[in-house]
C-alpha cells in the first residue's frame, strides 16, 4: 500500500512537471510567435530582423529574472535587517550586483544588440515590399514590380486571426498600437498594388477602385493624426487615372482636395507637394493653359533647390526636364539647353533607370525644335572619337543637319531600351513610337511616320478607353500625315464626337476663364481636323469644315452669355451670388496681391455655382454643334451670302504659317464652298507699316489696296454677285483689316458678325432710341494745362491726356439730335461728372444707348498705369480700357482711379443696353486668340451683354470723328438702321476727308 502511494505520488509529481514544462515550452513559443507577429518578416533582412528581436527578447526576459532574483533578495536581506537577522553588508553587496549587472545589460543591448537591431529594422524596411517596388519600377521592370506588389497585397489581404491559443500575440493583437499598425501595412500593401497596376493600362479600373479602397481604409480613429499624409498619394494617383481619361471634372474634384492635403502638409510632405505641383502642371497643359504649368514647374524647381533633397536624384532630373520641355515651348533654346546640360550628367549617371528614357526622349525634342529654329547649342550633342575623326577626312555636317541626326539616334535609342524593359506594348513603348512618328513627320519622313503610328495605333486601339487623350490624338496625327492618300471620314467623325463630347462635359464645371483655355486648347487638335478638309477634294468637305467653324468660333464666349443671361432670368439671389463673385474676381485681379489660396477659394466658388445654374431644369447649356451649315443655309434669303473667313496652321520648312480660306454659303449651295486664299505672313507684310497712324494706314489703304484685295477679295468676289447682302465673320489678323477702307468702291451690303451661327439664331429684341447716356468733353486731370490742339483719342502711356476739343461738338450735337427727335430721357456726364464711378452706376441700368467719346488704350504688351500687378495677374482684359475724369492711377479706390479696363467692363451687367458706341482709338483691338477672336473691349461689352457696338480699329482723329459720330445718330433717328446710318455717315465724312484714315476707323459690330 505503502509503495502504492509513493508510486502515485512520483507519477503525478512527474505528470506536474511535464505540465509545468509543456506550460513553459506553451508561454515560450507565444513569446516568439509574439515577436515573429511583432516582425512581420519579408525577405532575408526581414528574417535577420526577426532573429535580432528573438535575441533582445531572450536579454529582456533574462534581465526580468535576475531583477527579479536580485529584488528578492534585497527584499529578503531588508527583512533580515528589520527583524535583526542581518546586516547592512548584505544589503550593500545585494545592490552591487544589481547594479552591476543593471550596467552590463543595458550596455550590451544599446552597444551590442541594439545597434545591431536597428541596423537590421532599416535594412528590413529597405527591402520590404513597397521600397523593393519602386526600385523596379524605377529599373522599368514593371512585371516584376507588379508579381511582387501582387504578392505582399494578397499576403497581407489573406492574413488569418491571431489564434486565442496564441494568447500573447492574441493580446497584443487587440491593442490599439497593433491595429494600427496592421491598418496602415494593409493599406501599404494595397496602395502599393494599385500603383503597381496604373502602369498597365488594362487595369486602370482596378487600379482606380483599389485607391479608393484605400482612401476609405484611412477613414478610422486609429489614424486620424496621419491621414492628410496618408491621403496624398492616393489622390493623387486617382487625380492622374481621371486626367487620362479625360474626365477631367472628377479630376477636378481630386485636385480641390490634394490643395486642401498640401495646405496642411509640412516640410516632410515636400515630395508630395512637388509631386501634386506636377501632376496640375500635366492638367494645365492638357486644357491649354501653358502659362500655369511653367509657373508650377518653375515653383518645383524652386521649391527642391532651396530644400536639402539631393541634386544628383532622379526627382531632380525630372524637374529639370519638364523646364527644359517649357523653355522649348517657348522657343527659348539658350535657356533650354542650360536646364539640359543640367540634366545631362545627372541622367548619364541613371542609364538603367527609367527617367534616362524621359531625357532621350526631351533631348530628341530639344534638337529637332532647334534644328527648325537654325539655333541651338552644339554641346548637347554626343559624338564619339570615330565622328570627330570622320569630320577630319568629310565635310563638316551643319548645326541643323547633327541636331537632327541626334534626335533620330535619341529616340532609336529610347525605343531599344523600353523594348528591351518592358516590352513592345508597353505605355512607354506607346509614347516612344509616337515621338519617333513626330521625328519623322517634321523631317519630311511620311512614310516612316505612318509605320510608327500604325504600330501604336494596334496596340492603343483595344485600350483606348485608359486613355482617350493619347488614342484620338496619336489616331489624329496618322490621319494628318497620310490625308493626301484620301479623307478618312469615319474616323474623323469619330474624333470630333469625342471632343465636343469633352468640350460639353468641361463646360458643365467650369469657370468663365477655365471654359476660355479649354477652347483655345481644343482648337489644337480641330485646327489639325480643319486642315485635312481644307485640302480635301472630297465633295463634302466644305460641310464638315463649316459645321467645324460654327461650332468652335466664340464658343466659350457664347456659353459665357449663355449663363449671365440665365442669371438675368433667373431668381434674384443667384444673379447677385454670381455679381458678387465677379466683384471679388476683379478686386483679386486688380488690387490685392493674388495668392494660390485666394485664387483657389474664388474658383472653387465659381465652379459652385456653376454647378447649381448647370443643375437647374431650366437651364440650357449650349451645345456647339447644335447649328449646323444647313441651319444657316434655311435662314439665307435669295439674294443673301454667308462668308465665314477662318485659317487653319500650316508648316513649311520648319517654320510655322497660317492658311486664310473662305467658306462661302447661299441659298442655292449644295454645300459651303471653300475658296483658298493667303498666307498670314503675306497680310502680315502689308499690314506690319512703320511710322504714325495716319501715314501708315493711308499707305496701307490707299497705296497698296491693290495688293490687299487681291489677297482677300478678289477670289470671293468672283463668287458673289455685286447685288448680294453679305453675313461676314472674319478671323485671326482680319480682325485688323478695315472692310470699309477696303470695299470703298464697291456697293457691298455687308453686315459684320461674330460669327455667322448668329444668322439662324437672331435674338428678338425691340431696337430702342429713348434713353441714351453721353460721356463725353471730360476733364482728365483737373490740374493739366489742357491744350486746344485736336488730339488723336488714344492712350497715352506718359499719362499727358489732352482735352479732345471736339468732343464737346460730339456731345451737345449729338444732345441736340436726341432732344429734338425724341426728348425723352439724356444723361449727360462730362467734366468732372464723366467718372469711372458714374459709368459704373449704369450697371443693371435700362439705357438703350451708351455714348463714350474719350481716350481709348489696347497695350499689347501689357503695361497699365493702374494699380495692376502685371507680375502677378496675366489677364488679357486688363491690356485695354478707357479713361474717364480725375484720373489718378495711385488711388486706392480703384474703382474710381480713372482708367476702366475692359476686365472690369466685362464683370458689369450692361444687358438691357442695345448700342455702345466707343468714339475713341483702338477701341475693336485686343490680343487675337484664335477661335475666340479679340480680347479687348469688344468681348467686354458683349460679356456685359450689349448687343451692338461701334469700335474702331486704330488712332482716330479728335475732328472727323466728332463729325461722323453726329452724323450718325442724324441718321438712325431718322430711321435707318445702325448698318445703314454708320455708312451713310462714313461716305459724307469720305466727302469731306478723302483718306481712309479719317472715315474708316469705324466698324459696326452686330
Amino acid at each position: 500500500m505503502v509503495l502504492t502511494v509513493s508510486l502515485f505520488k512520483r507519477k503525478a509529481t512527474d505528470f506536474l512537471n511535464l505540465l509545468f514544462f509543456l506550460l513553459i515550452l506553451y508561454v515560450v513559443v507565444n513569446y516568439i510567435y509574439l515577436i515573429w507577429y511583432i516582425a512581420n518578416p519579408e525577405g532575408f533582412w526581414g528574417l535577420n530582423y526577426f532573429w535580432e528581436l528573438i535575441v533582445a527578447g531572450i536579454m529582456l526576459l533574462i534581465l526580468i529574472a535576475v531583477c527579479i532574483f536580485l529584488i528578492t533578495g534585497i527584499v529578503t536581506s531588508l527583512y533580515k535587517i528589520i527583524v535583526g537577522k542581518g546586516d547592512i553588508r548584505e544589503l550593500l553587496k545585494l545592490s552591487g550586483i544589481l547594479i552591476v549587472v543593471l550596467l552590463l545589460t543595458g550596455f550590451n543591448y544599446f552597444y551590442g544588440r541594439g545597434f545591431s537591431l536597428y541596423i537590421s529594422k532599416k535594412l528590413s524596411n529597405k527591402y520590404s515590399y513597397i521600397k523593393k517596388t519602386e526600385e523596379l519600377l524605377s529599373e522599368g521592370d514593371k512585371i516584376a514590380a507588379l508579381d511582387y506588389a501582387k504578392s505582399a497585397y494578397q499576403k497581407e489581404s489573406n492574413r488569418e486571426k491571431v489564434s486565442p491559443y496564441l494568447f500573447l500575440a492574441k493580446l497584443y493583437s487587440e491593442t490599439n498600437f497593433d491595429r494600427k499598425q496592421k491598418l496602415i501595412t494593409k493599406y501599404a500593401t494595397l496602395i502599393n498594388y494599385a500603383n503597381c497596376l496604373e502602369k498597365n493600362p488594362n487595369f486602370i479600373t482596378k487600379s482606380e477602385l483599389l485607391f479608393n479602397t484605400g482612401l476609405k481604409l484611412i477613414n478610422s480613429d486609429l489614424v486620424k493624426d496621419e491621414k492628410n499624409n496618408l491621403a496624398i498619394f492616393p489622390t493623387l494617383s486617382l487625380a492622374e487615372i481621371n486626367l487620362n481619361k479625360g474626365n477631367y471634372f472628377q479630376a477636378e474634384k481630386y485636385f480641390d482636395e490634394l490643395y486642401k492635403l498640401n495646405e496642411s502638409s509640412d516640410d516632410d510632405d515636400l515630395f508630395y507637394i512637388i509631386e501634386s505641383n506636377l501632376l496640375l502642371s500635366d492638367y494645365a497643359l492638357r486644357i491649354g493653359d501653358v502659362n500655369k504649368a511653367m509657373k508650377l514647374q518653375i515653383e518645383n524647381i524652386d521649391l527642391y533647390e532651396k530644400s536639402d533633397l539631393s541634386k544628383t536624384s532622379s526627382n531632380y532630373l525630372s524637374l529639370l526636364l519638364l523646364a527644359t520641355t517649357s523653355e522649348i515651348y517657348f522657343q527659348n533654346f539658350g535657356k533650354a539647353s542650360e536646364f539640359l546640360l543640367k540634366a545631362s550628367p545627372i541622367a548619364e549617371k541613371k542609364r538603367k533607370k527609367a527617367i534616362y528614357n524621359q531625357y532621350l526622349t526631351i533631348k530628341a525634342n530639344y534638337c529637332i525644335s532647334a534644328a527648325e529654329n537654325n539655333s541651338g547649342n552644339e554641346s548637347i550633342i554626343d559624338k564619339g572619337w570615330w565622328e570627330n575623326m570622320k569630320e577630319v577626312f568629310t565635310a563638316k555636317l551643319s548645326l541643323k543637319q547633327e541636331l537632327l541626326r541626334e534626335a533620330e539616334s535619341c529616340l532609336t535609342e529610347n525605343l531599344e531600351i523600353i523594348k528591351e524593359k518592358t516590352g513592345d506594348e508597353s505605355f512607354e513603348y506607346l509614347q516612344g513610337l509616337c515621338e519617333s512618328a513626330n521625328l519623322y513627320t517634321r523631317i519630311g519622313n511620311f512614310s516612316e511616320a505612318q509605320n510608327k503610328y500604325n504600330a501604336a495605333l494596334t496596340i492603343l486601339r483595344p485600350n483606348k478607353n485608359s486613355n482617350y487623350d493619347f488614342y484620338y490624338g496619336t489616331l489624329l496625327n496618322s490621319i494628318l500625315i497620310g490625308s493626301n492618300k484620301g479623307l478618312n471620314k469615319e474616323y474623323l467623325d469619330e474624333i470630333e464626337q469625342y471632343y465636343y463630347r469633352k468640350t460639353v462635359e468641361n463646360y458643365f464645371f467650369q469657370t468663365e476663364d477655365e471654359k476660355v483655355t479649354f477652347s483655345l486648347h481644343l482648337e489644337k487638335q480641330f485646327d489639325k481636323i480643319n486642315s485635312i478638309y481644307v485640302t480635301s477634294k472630297t465633295q463634302n468637305a466644305g460641310a464638315s469644315l463649316y459645321n467645324n467653324v460654327l461650332a468652335l468660333k466664340n464658343i466659350a464666349l457664347y456659353s459665357n452669355q449663355n449663363v449671365r443671361d440665365y442669371l438675368n432670368r433667373s431668381d434674384s439671389t443667384l444673379k447677385k451670388d454670381y455679381q458678387k463673385l465677379l466683384a471679388e474676381k476683379e478686386k483679386l485681379l486688380t488690387v490685392s496681391p493674388s495668392t494660390k489660396k485666394t485664387q483657389q477659394e474664388l474658383n472653387n466658388k465659381q465652379r459652385k455655382l456653376i454647378l447649381q445654374i448647370n443643375s437647374s431644369p431650366s437651364f440650357n447649356e449650349i451645345n456647339p454643334r447644335v447649328i449646323k451649315y444647313i441651319d444657316i443655309k434655311n435662314s439665307l434669303q435669295q439674294n443673301e451670302v454667308a462668308i465665314e473667313l477662318a485659317n487653319v496652321p500650316i508648316y513649311i520648312n520648319g517654320k510655322s504659317d497660317r492658311s486664310y480660306f473662305a467658306l462661302i454659303l447661299k441659298q442655292n449651295s449644295s454645300v459651303p464652298e471653300i475658296i483658298p486664299l493667303f498666307m498670314e505672313s503675306e497680310l502680315s507684310a502689308i499690314l506690319n507699316k512703320k511710322g504714325e497712324t495716319r501715314t501708315r494706314i493711308n499707305s496701307i489703304y490707299v497705296q497698296e489696296k491693290e495688293r490687299l484685295n487681291k489677297l482677300i477679295w478678289d477670289k470671293i468676289e468672283n463668287k458673289i454677285s455685286l447685288n448680294s447682302k453679305i453675313y461676314l465673320s472674319v478671323s485671326g489678323i482680319l480682325h485688323t483689316i478695315s472692310f470699309p477702307a477696303l470695299l470703298s468702291e464697291k456697293s457691298y451690303d455687308i453686315t459684320y458678325l461674330e460669327s455667322t451661327r448668329e444668322i439662324a439664331v437672331k435674338k428678338m429684341h425691340t431696337s430702342e432710341k429713348s434713353k441714351i447716356a453721353l460721356f463725353g468733353n471730360i476733364n482728365f486731370r483737373a490740374n493739366r494745362n489742357n491744350s486746344p490742339k485736336s488730339q488723336n483719342r488714344t492712350f497715352a502711356k506718359n499719362l499727358n491726356f489732352s482735352l479732345l476739343p471736339y468732343s464737346k461738338n460730339e456731345i451737345d450735337g449729338i444732345m441736340a439730335l436726341f432732344k429734338k427727335e425724341i426728348n425723352d430721357t439724356i444723361s449727360v456726364f462730362s467734366k468732372n461728372r464723366a467718372t469711372e464711378e458714374n459709368f459704373r452706376k449704369l450697371h443693371g441700368s435700362k439705357f438703350d444707348i451708351i455714348h463714350i467719346a474719350t481716350h481709348g488704350f489696347y497695350d499689347k504688351y501689357g503695361r497699365t498705369t493702374s494699380q495692376i500687378d502685371n507680375s502677378i495677374n496675366e489677364n488679357v482684359l486688363l491690356k485695354s480700357g478707357l479713361v474717364f475724369s480725375n484720373l489718378n492711377p495711385n488711388s486706392m479706390n480703384s474703382k474710381n482711379d480713372g482708367i476702366l479696363s475692359s476686365f472690369e467692363i466685362s464683370q458689369m451687367d450692361l444687358s438691357g443696353v442695345d448700342l455702345v458706341t466707343l468714339s475713341a482709338c483702338e477701341t475693336g483691338l485686343g490680343d487675337i486668340k484664335g477661335n475666340e477672336g479679340v480680347f479687348g473691349l469688344r468681348r467686354a461689352f458683349k460679356l456685359a451683354g450689349v448687343k451692338t457696338m461701334i469700335v474702331s480699329l486704330w488712332q482716330v482723329p479728335d475732328k472727323s470723328t466728332s463729325e461722323l459720330m453726329v452724323h450718325f445718330y442724324e441718321f438712325y433717328l431718322k430711321g435707318f438702321s445702325k448698318k445703314e446710318s454708320l455708312k451713310k455717315a462714313q461716305e459724307l465724312i469720305k466727302m469731306k476727308y478723302k483718306l481712309p484714315f479719317y472715315w474708316a476707323g469705324f466698324v459696326l459690330l452686330e
